[in-house]
């Protein structure tokens, strides 16, 4: 018999303003976010969304919407943010806010290399840029 089944995957990408009445002023291109969220969603071993650009301060939250353990490793190791596999299962988020401008690339070292598999990219740009 077949059955069909309907995935329902979590919303990738959720950026929140920085408050206000929800003005188009707003939603306007280049407005700065207070919060950026990237998720793994139900499908596991990918980023989503795989690449952003913030504003300086802005707080990045990882959530693991997956059902595997995953972790959160800057790609050149030599940066001090990230979270351990036993600290991301499912259900678990991690925050951080990086202020200092630059790229920013990560990965998760259970389904990918530095440079290849489950692999994201943060910009943090310039103020003002």
């Amino acid at each position: 018999m077949f059955r069909p089944t309907t995935l329902v995957f979590g919303l990738a990408f959720v950026v929140v303003g920085c408050g206000g009445g929800g003005t188009d002023e707003d939603d306007a291109p280049g407005a700065v976010a207070d919060r950026v969220e990237v998720q793994i969603q139900a499908i596991d071993n990918t980023f989503r969304p795989e690449a952003a650009t913030v504003e300086p301060g802005t707080e990045l939250v990882f959530s693991n919407g997956g059902r595997n353990d995953h972790n959160v490793l800057p790609a050149d190791g030599g940066d001090e943010w990230g979270v351990a596999t036993e600290d991301f299962g499912p259900g678990d988020e991690y925050r951080v806010v990086l202020t200092e401008p630059g790229t920013y690339p990560y990965y998760c070292s259970l389904h990918a290399t530095p440079t290849a598999g489950m692999i994201g990219t943060i910009e943090v740009a310039a103020s003002g840029s």
